[in-house]
């Protein structure tokens, strides 16, 4: 059995025209809100979608996702060459977590996040010791890439839109 969790994503980029209608269709399948405890957003056409943006990106929910994650729309953005950004909540067996996707990434950045908020990661204590140490020690550019590596930069989630 699985566990199930509140998560939402915030889609945005740009797609082809000619590639809304898969995604239309993946979306009708994924059965996710617009809004939390809301009907299931079923776009029907290109205008539906443009019109359910919020903050300039297509954002839905979902109370009851699979372990706080949405793994066939995310892999199917993936596909499409569309960032997204997924947080999913904490419950009692997993941290709330936060995952990013953006075009020229291999695989999608997941890391522990606020189960208040969908923006504040967190970064585990030793590895932090570890760059402090590095530090310490004058070893100043592998700090700084221990660091980097702790907290990436990651662009902005661009806006989504139909080209």
């Amino acid at each position: 059995m699985s566990s199930r969790f509140c998560a939402s994503i915030r889609i945005g980029g740009q797609i082809e025209r000619s590639k809304v209608e898969p995604l239309l269709k993946e979306l009708r399948e994924a059965a996710l809100s617009l809004e939390w405890g809301d009907v299931p957003f079923l776009p029907k056409n290109a205008n539906e979608l443009m019109e359910a943006r919020r903050d300039k990106h297509l954002c839905l929910c979902d109370e009851q996702a699979d372990y706080g994650e949405f793994p066939v729309l995310e892999a199917f953005c993936r596909k499409l060459g569309v960032s997204y950004s997924r947080h999913g909540e904490a419950s009692f067996d997993c941290d709330a977590e936060l995952a990013d996707w953006r075009p020229g990434m291999k695989k999608p950045l997941v890391r522990t996040a606020s189960n208040i908020n969908s923006v504040d990661t967190y970064v585990p204590t030793e590895a932090v010791r570890k760059a402090l140490a590095l530090l310490e020690a004058g070893h100043n550019m592998m700090a700084l890439h221990a660091l980097r590596d702790l907290c990436p930069n990651i662009p902005e989630l661009p806006p989504f839109e139909i080209v």
